[in-house]
Protein backbone atom coordinates (compact mmCIF):
# COMPACT_ATOMS: atom_id res chain seq x y z
CA UNK A 1 0.00 0.00 0.00
CA UNK A 2 1.04 3.55 -0.64
CA UNK A 3 0.55 6.62 1.55
CA UNK A 4 -3.14 7.38 0.99
CA UNK A 5 -4.22 3.79 1.58
CA UNK A 6 -1.97 3.51 4.64
CA UNK A 7 -3.48 6.65 6.16
CA UNK A 8 -7.02 5.53 5.35
CA UNK A 9 -6.40 2.16 6.97
CA UNK A 10 -4.71 3.78 9.98
CA UNK A 11 -7.45 6.15 11.10
CA UNK A 12 -8.60 7.19 13.63
CA UNK A 13 -5.85 8.70 15.72
CA UNK A 14 -3.13 11.16 14.76
CA UNK A 15 -0.31 8.78 15.68
CA UNK A 16 -1.71 6.00 13.55
CA UNK A 17 -2.34 8.36 10.63
CA UNK A 18 1.10 9.99 10.82
CA UNK A 19 2.61 6.51 11.02
CA UNK A 20 0.88 5.78 7.70
CA UNK A 21 3.36 8.19 6.12
CA UNK A 22 6.36 8.13 8.43
CA UNK A 23 6.45 4.33 8.40
CA UNK A 24 8.24 4.51 5.06
CA UNK A 25 11.04 6.62 6.51
CA UNK A 26 11.69 5.07 9.92
CA UNK A 27 14.07 2.19 9.25
CA UNK A 28 15.16 -0.60 11.56
CA UNK A 29 13.92 -0.75 15.14
CA UNK A 30 11.22 1.76 16.00
CA UNK A 31 12.84 4.21 18.44
CA UNK A 32 11.48 3.96 21.97
CA UNK A 33 11.85 7.75 22.17
CA UNK A 34 8.88 8.21 19.81
CA UNK A 35 5.44 8.77 21.35
CA UNK A 36 3.57 5.49 21.91
CA UNK A 37 0.79 6.33 19.44
CA UNK A 38 3.27 7.17 16.67
CA UNK A 39 5.21 3.96 17.37
CA UNK A 40 1.90 2.10 17.06
CA UNK A 41 1.19 3.85 13.75
CA UNK A 42 4.59 2.93 12.32
CA UNK A 43 4.15 -0.65 13.56
CA UNK A 44 0.73 -0.78 11.88
CA UNK A 45 2.26 0.52 8.64
CA UNK A 46 4.80 -2.31 8.71
CA UNK A 47 2.19 -4.94 9.58
CA UNK A 48 -0.03 -3.80 6.68
CA UNK A 49 2.94 -3.98 4.30
CA UNK A 50 3.79 -7.49 5.47
CA UNK A 51 0.19 -8.66 5.26
CA UNK A 52 -0.43 -7.14 1.81
CA UNK A 53 2.79 -8.63 0.41
CA UNK A 54 1.44 -12.11 1.11
CA UNK A 55 -2.22 -11.53 0.26
CA UNK A 56 -3.30 -13.85 -2.61
CA UNK A 57 -5.96 -11.36 -3.69
CA UNK A 58 -3.24 -8.77 -4.32
CA UNK A 59 -1.08 -11.25 -6.21
CA UNK A 60 -3.90 -11.36 -8.77
CA UNK A 61 -3.24 -7.68 -9.48
CA UNK A 62 0.52 -8.15 -9.53
CA UNK A 63 0.04 -10.79 -12.24
CA UNK A 64 -1.87 -8.30 -14.40
CA UNK A 65 1.27 -6.23 -15.03
CA UNK A 66 3.26 -6.76 -18.19
CA UNK A 67 5.72 -9.65 -17.55
CA UNK A 68 8.65 -7.27 -18.08
CA UNK A 69 7.37 -5.22 -15.11
CA UNK A 70 6.91 -8.12 -12.68
CA UNK A 71 10.02 -7.28 -10.65
CA UNK A 72 8.65 -3.79 -10.00
CA UNK A 73 4.99 -4.81 -9.96
CA UNK A 74 4.50 -5.00 -6.16
CA UNK A 75 5.75 -1.41 -5.72
CA UNK A 76 3.85 -0.22 -8.80
CA UNK A 77 0.70 -1.82 -7.42
CA UNK A 78 1.09 0.11 -4.16
CA UNK A 79 0.95 3.34 -6.16
CA UNK A 80 -1.86 2.11 -8.38
CA UNK A 81 -3.86 1.09 -5.29
CA UNK A 82 -3.86 4.73 -4.15
CA UNK A 83 -5.18 5.68 -7.59
CA UNK A 84 -7.92 3.05 -7.30
CA UNK A 85 -8.74 4.31 -3.81
CA UNK A 86 -9.24 7.89 -5.02
CA UNK A 87 -11.43 6.65 -7.90
CA UNK A 88 -13.63 4.70 -5.45
CA UNK A 89 -13.24 7.03 -2.47
CA UNK A 90 -16.96 7.33 -1.71
CA UNK A 91 -17.16 3.59 -1.07
CA UNK A 92 -14.60 3.67 1.74
CA UNK A 93 -14.64 7.09 3.38
CA UNK A 94 -17.07 9.11 5.45
CA UNK A 95 -15.51 12.48 4.60
CA UNK A 96 -14.51 13.91 1.27
CA UNK A 97 -10.97 13.44 0.05
CA UNK A 98 -9.87 17.06 0.55
CA UNK A 99 -11.03 17.01 4.19
CA UNK A 100 -9.28 13.71 4.78
CA UNK A 101 -5.96 14.81 3.28
CA UNK A 102 -6.09 17.99 5.39
CA UNK A 103 -6.54 15.75 8.43
CA UNK A 104 -3.52 13.66 7.39
CA UNK A 105 -1.35 16.75 7.00
CA UNK A 106 -2.48 18.03 10.41
CA UNK A 107 -1.54 14.66 11.95
CA UNK A 108 1.88 14.82 10.32
CA UNK A 109 2.33 18.39 11.59
CA UNK A 110 1.75 17.12 15.13
CA UNK A 111 4.88 15.00 14.72
CA UNK A 112 6.89 17.35 12.50
CA UNK A 113 9.97 17.16 14.72
CA UNK A 114 9.83 13.33 14.53
CA UNK A 115 10.11 13.10 10.73
CA UNK A 116 13.40 11.37 9.89
CA UNK A 117 15.82 13.49 7.85
CA UNK A 118 15.47 11.11 4.90
CA UNK A 119 11.76 11.94 4.62
CA UNK A 120 11.57 15.65 5.42
CA UNK A 121 11.81 17.00 1.87
CA UNK A 122 9.35 14.45 0.51
CA UNK A 123 6.83 15.03 3.29
CA UNK A 124 7.10 18.81 2.84
CA UNK A 125 6.41 18.46 -0.89
CA UNK A 126 3.54 16.06 -0.19
CA UNK A 127 1.86 18.62 2.05
CA UNK A 128 2.62 21.67 -0.13
CA UNK A 129 1.25 20.03 -3.30
CA UNK A 130 -1.54 18.03 -1.61
CA UNK A 131 -0.07 14.95 -3.25
CA UNK A 132 -2.45 12.55 -1.54
CA UNK A 133 -5.50 14.18 -3.14
CA UNK A 134 -3.73 14.23 -6.50
CA UNK A 135 -3.37 10.43 -6.62
CA UNK A 136 -6.61 10.51 -8.60
CA UNK A 137 -4.76 12.30 -11.41
CA UNK A 138 -3.43 9.78 -13.90
CA UNK A 139 -0.41 11.94 -14.75
CA UNK A 140 0.64 12.03 -11.09
CA UNK A 141 0.37 8.25 -10.83
CA UNK A 142 2.21 7.75 -14.09
CA UNK A 143 5.07 10.00 -12.90
CA UNK A 144 5.28 8.15 -9.60
CA UNK A 145 5.40 4.79 -11.36
CA UNK A 146 8.03 6.07 -13.82
CA UNK A 147 10.09 7.26 -10.84
CA UNK A 148 9.97 3.73 -9.37
CA UNK A 149 11.11 2.26 -12.67
CA UNK A 150 13.97 4.78 -12.86
CA UNK A 151 15.07 3.93 -9.30
CA UNK A 152 15.17 0.25 -10.28
CA UNK A 153 17.00 1.10 -13.52
CA UNK A 154 13.99 -0.09 -15.50
CA UNK A 155 13.03 3.28 -16.96
CA UNK A 156 13.31 1.81 -20.47
CA UNK A 157 10.09 -0.08 -19.62
CA UNK A 158 8.00 3.05 -19.03
CA UNK A 159 5.93 2.52 -22.17
CA UNK A 160 4.73 -0.80 -20.69
CA UNK A 161 2.72 1.15 -18.10
CA UNK A 162 0.19 2.43 -20.65
CA UNK A 163 -2.11 -0.64 -20.67
CA UNK A 164 -2.07 -0.69 -16.86
CA UNK A 165 -3.36 2.87 -16.75
CA UNK A 166 -5.75 2.53 -19.69
CA UNK A 167 -7.37 -0.72 -20.79
CA UNK A 168 -6.43 -2.74 -17.69
CA UNK A 169 -7.50 -0.14 -15.13
CA UNK A 170 -11.09 -1.45 -14.68
CA UNK A 171 -9.71 -4.89 -13.80
CA UNK A 172 -7.30 -3.35 -11.28
CA UNK A 173 -10.23 -1.46 -9.72
CA UNK A 174 -12.23 -4.70 -9.51
CA UNK A 175 -9.28 -6.36 -7.78
CA UNK A 176 -9.00 -3.39 -5.40
CA UNK A 177 -12.64 -3.82 -4.41
CA UNK A 178 -11.77 -7.38 -3.35
CA UNK A 179 -8.54 -6.85 -1.43
CA UNK A 180 -9.06 -3.44 0.15
CA UNK A 181 -11.87 -4.64 2.47
CA UNK A 182 -9.54 -7.45 3.60
CA UNK A 183 -6.87 -4.86 4.41
CA UNK A 184 -9.42 -2.75 6.28
CA UNK A 185 -10.44 -5.71 8.43
CA UNK A 186 -6.79 -6.57 9.11
CA UNK A 187 -5.90 -2.98 10.02
CA UNK A 188 -8.93 -2.64 12.31
CA UNK A 189 -7.91 -5.79 14.20
CA UNK A 190 -4.34 -4.53 14.51
CA UNK A 191 -5.47 -1.08 15.72
CA UNK A 192 -7.68 -2.71 18.33
CA UNK A 193 -4.53 -4.02 19.99
CA UNK A 194 -3.58 -0.37 20.63
CA UNK A 195 -0.12 1.06 21.30
CA UNK A 196 2.50 -1.48 22.45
Amino acid sequence: MNFLAHCTLAQPGDGFIAGGVLGDFVKGSIPASLPADLRAGIRLHRRIDSYSNHLPEMKVSVARFDPALRRAAPVLLDILADHCLTLTWGCYAEQDLAAFTARVYAAIETYRDRIPARGRDFVSRMVETDLLARYGDREVIERAMAHVLARLRLDHLGDRLQPTLESDLPAFIDDFRVYFPLLRAFAAAERADGPR
